[in-house]
């Protein structure tokens, strides 16, 4: 059930092009935020997280990854630089969700000159020229779980795309993810909240509404029993 999620991860990760030793932060703990941070730290990178949850932050903690606490955007921000670079990161990826676009401004100003900052979440997008224009930084955002998504032809026809020319389609970020989780290099029992029978289904969707702790919520099926016995 993580197998999509990851790899929405994976595919904003994927365009950020990170390299053995590069330092990134992750904006923003939600459950592609948590899985993002895992795989970054499988790729080699040193990573730094932020969210204004504070029970996120410890989690995120206990994974080996330093979390920033964020309450008020200027201290932690010199935090972060404090504690990992004055120079600044090479790169953040968003995976908040907020109509504003403080998370962007807080990206670009947490990055090095030429760095870069890829959108996975949703954001506003109202850029501040200086920020982006005195660095260079790249702004990408990234669509879904990987090339395929959205095509009709490749996700009901079949049609896959030459491992030549795209080597990285959805399906193939699929299969990377479950090697991931085969080889234990993302945690996913962290990621469940809590667990509800089918039918109190409703109650596990006001809780995701209205608990901004929640992370992983799994509904639980009843096991069929086996008629030929």
């Amino acid at each position: 059930v993580f197998t999509i999620l990851g790899s929405i991860a994976l595919q904003g990760i994927r365009l950020a092009k990170p390299t053995i030793g590069e330092t990134f932060v992750v904006s923003g703990l939600g459950l592609i935020g948590i899985l993002t941070c895992q795989i970054l730290k499988a790729n080699g990178c040193q990573v730094y997280a932020i969210d204004t949850d504070l029970n996120k932050c410890n989690l995120v903690n206990t994974l080996g990854i330093k979390a920033f606490h964020l309450k008020d955007e200027r201290e932690t921000i010199e935090r972060c630089l404090n504690s990992i670079s004055s120079d600044g990161v090479d790169g953040v990826l968003i995976t908040a969700s907020t109509k504003s676009s403080s998370p962007i401004d807080m990206a670009a100003k947490l990055c090095r000159k030429r760095g870069r900052i890829i959108l996975i979440g949703v954001t506003g997008l109202e850029l501040k020229r200086e920020l982006f224009y005195k660095k260079e930084i790249t702004f990408q955002v990234s669509c879904s779980y990987g090339p395929g998504r959205y095509d009709e032809s490749y996700e009901k026809l079949g049609l896959d795309y030459p491992i030549g020319f795209v080597r990285w389609t959805e399906q193939r970020n699929f299969q990377t993810i479950l090697n991931l989780l085969k080889e234990n290099l993302i945690n996913t029992e962290c990621l469940i909240s809590s667990e509800y029978k089918i039918e109190d289904a409703l109650n596990a969707y006001q809780d995701i509404l209205n608990k901004k702790s929640i992370l992983g919520v799994v509904l639980k099926y009843p096991e069929k029993k086996n008629i030929n016995q």
